[in-house]
């Protein structure tokens, strides 16, 4: 079995990151797929999401990782792939790629808003 990207910097930062039992990365209580974090890692240091997160909680982290990758010169280097907040396993959202399968939690929110 091989190590994810993340269960090796996790080494570095003892319990910030972590695997989930779905495994998914999870940074400071962020929860990351696979591909978002292969993304994320690309423009930040694991130790700049654990301070994201930390200083911004994980809404915030959230939005800020959106908007990041949301900017023109970002998604042209990137292939237009993006980050994005989608629902995840728990109350608090998680981040995906942009081409990942996963309902955003915008269309989830406005599919119980018109139930």
């Amino acid at each position: 079995m091989t190590a994810k990207i993340w269960e090796l910097h996790a080494w570095r930062f003892e319990g910030e990151i972590r695997t989930t039992r779905e495994g998914d990365a999870e940074v400071a209580g962020l929860v990351i797929s696979e591909k978002a974090y292969l993304l994320a890692v690309r423009d930040f240091r694991p130790s700049e999401l654990i301070r994201m997160v930390t200083e911004h909680g994980i809404q915030g982290a959230t939005a800020a990782l959106a908007a990041h990758y949301a900017t023109p010169t970002v998604l042209q280097s990137n292939g237009g792939r993006a980050l994005i907040a989608a629902r995840g396993h728990s109350v608090d959202p998680m981040v995906r790629r942009n081409d990942e399968v996963s309902e955003p939690l915008a269309t989830g929110r406005q599919e119980r808003a018109n139930s």
